[in-house]
């Protein structure tokens, strides 16, 4: 037993008759899994199993899920219980067979992950950027990643306690080619390939797809929006993944002139430029890892090449290009 638990559980064990076995797991889960201060998980546990009167609770019967941690949540779980700040939550209300309900979306946070949640019904003031404690919740899928679902056979409570924030978690690309997909996590490898549908493309104004020749799966034939991306494969030497680029990112890594370049058509072998731009370079990129039905795909949000020049390699680029041309 840990050093700093072990006289915590003497006392509750004293001042509560818990056992200690429970007492433990329960302080080792605050402490050591999400990283609660001490204090504050005494107070916790205390509250928990004394009441606010304090009076003395029943233990906790065995039959209860333990807590579990964001990271380690897929999608088809169910009966799960968990501990997690509530981040930005949305209400919206929408009419069902039985009346109108009010919807609460949002992110939850703990210390290993976030994740998207729905609330199909409405715990007034728990939401409110709180910590709660949530049992009996399902997980399913949103966007390719797990997302927790809170129904009409859910509790929520708040939790009078701190649960510690979710700060990006480096991943390797092995991590992410394997399960569900992910928020708000950093990788870092090589491009070793540009996928077709790079730089300049055309999407639909009714649903964003790309369109190819003109055409939208799903809506036919229209004007298409101009837009600029790039699909790069990124290799870490555990593994190889698709990541996207969108437009801001493309002339974040591509800087403005050949970015300008590839707009207006001016520049020739354009997916040449791009592929001498990208290939063999090192990047470090933060995103998201959904799962579709082109595989997994990392959405970038953040992307970072070091110690190189991006506007110098750019004009040499382009200038390289146009003697070739010339040639």
């Amino acid at each position: 037993m840990d050093d700093q638990i072990a006289p915590i559980v003497e006392e509750l064990n004293r001042a509560l008759g818990v056992d200690r076995d429970t007492l433990e797991k329960e302080l080792n889960l605050l402490i050591i899994d999400f990283k609660v201060p001490v204090e504050e998980a005494r107070r916790s546990i205390m509250k928990k199993h004394a009441g606010e009167a304090g009076e003395a609770a029943e233990p906790e019967s065995s039959n209860d899920p333990s807590i579990r941690l964001l990271k380690d949540l897929r999608s088809g779980d169910t009966g799960v219980t968990l501990l997690a700040n509530v981040i930005e939550p949305r209400y919206r209300e929408i009419t069902t067979s039985r009346g109108t309900t009010t919807v609460v979306n949002g992110m939850l946070e703990d210390s290993t992950a976030k994740l998207h949640f729905t609330a199909w019904v409405d715990f007034p003031g728990l939401f409110s950027g709180r910590a709660v404690l949530a049992k009996n919740v399902y997980v399913n899928s949103f966007h390719g990643m797990p997302s927790v679902n809170i129904g009409e056979r859910s509790t929520v409570e708040e939790f009078d306690g701190n649960v510690p924030g979710y700060t990006t978690r480096r991943c390797s690309l092995a991590e992410l080619t394997e399960g569900d997909g992910a928020y708000d996590i950093e990788v870092e490898g090589e491009v070793v390939s540009i996928r077709p549908g790079s730089g300049l493309i055309e999407r639909c104004p009714i649903c964003s797809r790309v369109m190819q020749k003109g055409q939208c799966r799903a809506h036919g034939r229209s004007e298409g929006i101009k837009d600029l991306r790039i699909k790069a494969i990124l290799d870490d030497g555990t593994g190889s993944l698709i990541c996207v680029f969108d437009r801001t990112l493309t002339r974040a890594v591509l800087g403005v002139e050949l970015e300008m370049a590839l707009e207006s058509g001016t520049i020739d072998n354009a997916e040449e430029q791009v592929k001498a731009a990208l290939i063999g370079w090192p990047f470090t990129i933060r995103g998201n890892v959904t799962r579709g039905e082109y595989g997994r795909i990392l959405i970038a949000t953040k992307a970072k090449r070091p110690d190189e020049d991006i506007g110098r390699l750019a004009r040499e680029l382009m200038v390289s290009g146009a003697q070739r041309s010339m040639r």
